[in-house]
């Protein structure tokens, strides 16, 4: 008997060890190359490269980088205008998370100071006498001698350091979680004849960019875990590992870094799908959610250009926050099905919002919307018409009986709405009712509507105007009523 055990745990040995083999042997999912559409639309656009170092004990990023910038404003300009975001935290008057409603969510230890401090700017090769335009410090104003020529092209070269507040926000530190955000400058958008110099107040999200290309390299800690918009390559030296990542054709470049974290990762239609979260089963469940919302998105709408996207649990009292190929989710979302709608709703962004860009202050309506919608049909295919119906009675046509102050409308700038949750009744809830309405009216014809504007607007920017005459020209009917009805006009209750 003694001679059978020793058998038998000699075989139990070698089968574990052959286990452990095959398992050695299986490869980590990986992105598939750039496909010809993203290497198409990343052709001629600008480039960004930026060398970070984060430094947990400071709370802070050392940053260089070098801008290189075509002039879009077909006119001659004295100067170039960049976004420098992380500077609306650096007081309690400008930060948007000092709210009274976010302000003991966001600062749980009190207010932290966040900020961009310039030490350099070079306009090809010539030290600028840069400046700010805003109280806030928000807009950068980089003066090139010799003025910037209609489409002439320049190289900005700038050394700042980014101090990281200790907040849970989209922009901050918390529990061992670097949010960073809008945490780099970006050049700002030109439009209607003027650079936009729109406030970053605490409700909605004020960040406008145009498609450029990123080449980022963030060094962290030994040991710690960078998620981020792309493809990388990571090497490791002296307890540093610096990531780099190739980003193209995106708005900005946002990352989250975690001091210990567990991932999951899988592979739909190529693009590779990774999930950061606390604890493995955390990620799992946002791993799921998030492969079925851009299986779905990529089927109804057009192909997801991307190789990559990263889902991001993150503390952040918001639900959740889009970026290009990159979502940060609260950690404070219960699992299950809250999970599940957040994750799609900001997954659908990737569509609304970050591919097809449009004016995220006046027009919030033009992806919240449309992502909320997004949301009823990706639940409609994957749980039936019951629960979508369900759905839009709670989400949708319950706003629908809330009074409001007039002139709150979905169609209503940002600084017009009081707080949080009257944006969101107003331009998620209210502003999908729009789109149930046209669903209503056209049927199949909002869904050819959708994916023509996925591709005619994608990696570019669509007006309201845009969006209204597209809407006409492939449905045959007029939409301008029934949109100046649902998103200007007051309702009575």
């Amino acid at each position: 008997m003694k001679r059978r055990a020793w058998l038998w745990a000699l075989l139990l040995a070698v089968a574990a060890a052959a286990a452990v083999a095959v398992f050695a042997l299986r490869r980590a999912p990986e992105a598939e190359e750039a496909s010809q559409t993203l290497l198409a639309a990343s052709e001629g656009l600008d480039e960004i490269l930026i060398s970070a170092r984060l430094d947990p004990q400071t709370r802070t990023l050392e940053v260089e980088q070098t801008l290189t910038l075509r002039n879009p404003t077909g006119l001659s300009q004295e100067a170039c205008v960049l976004r420098a975001w992380p500077n609306a935290f650096r007081s309690l008057d400008t930060s948007p998370c000092a709210s009274e409603e976010l302000y003991d969510l966001c600062y749980p230890d009190g207010f932290s100071l966040g900020a961009l401090v310039m030490e350099q700017a070079l306009a090809d090769g010539e030290a600028s006498a840069y400046r700010y335009l805003d109280e806030a410090q928000t807009v950068l104003s980089v003066p090139v001698a010799g003025g910037w020529a209609a489409n002439e092209t320049i190289t900005l070269t700038l050394r700042y350091t980014v101090y990281v507040p200790a907040a849970a926000y989209r922009f901050g530190v918390w529990e061992g979680v670097w949010a960073l955000g809008s945490a780099f400058a970006v050049p700002a958008k030109w439009e209607d004849g003027a650079w936009r110099m729109d406030e970053y107040l605490p409700i909605g999200d004020p960040f406008l960019s145009d498609c450029a290309n990123y080449d980022v390299t963030l060094t962290v800690p030994e040991g710690y875990q960078v998620a981020g918009p792309a493809p990388h390559e990571a090497e490791t030296l002296d307890g540093w590992t610096s990531w780099r990542f190739r980003c193209l054709a995106v708005r900005e470049a946002a990352f989250a870094v975690y001091e210990k974290a567990s991932v999951a990762q899988g592979v739909t239609d190529g693009v590779l799908v990774s999930a950061y979260a606390a604890n493995a089963s955390r990620a799992r469940e946002m791993l799921e959610d998030g492969l079925h919302a851009l299986a779905f998105y990529a089927q109804r709408y057009g192909a997801y250009p991307y190789q990559t996207l990263s889902l991001c649990e993150v503390s952040f009292p918001l639900g959740g926050m889009e970026y290009p190929c990159l979502v940060m989710l609260s950690a404070d979302s219960a699992g299950g099905e809250a999970l599940e709608y957040e994750t799609a709703h900001e997954v659908a962004h990737q569509w609304w919002g970050v591919v097809v860009g449009s004016d995220p202050w006046y027009q919030a309506w033009q992806d919240e919307a449309l992502c909320e919608f997004s949301l009823l049909e990706y639940i409609g295919e994957r749980y039936g018409q019951v629960r979508r119906e369900e759905m839009e009675q709670s989400r949708v046509y319950s706003a629908l009986r809330v009074t409001v102050p007039r002139g709150v409308t979905p169609g209503a700038p940002l600084d017009v709405f009081s707080d949080l949750s009257q944006y969101t009744l107003v331009v998620y809830n209210r502003g999908a009712a729009l789109l149930l309405a046209l669903d209503d009216m056209l049927g199949e014809g909002l869904n050819r509507f959708l994916r023509a504007y996925y591709e005619t607007y994608a990696f570019g920017y669509a007006t309201r105007e845009d969006f209204e005459a597209l809407l006409a020209q492939t449905t045959g009917e007029d939409p301008g009523p029934l949109m100046l009805d649902y998103l200007d006009t007051y309702i009575l209750n």
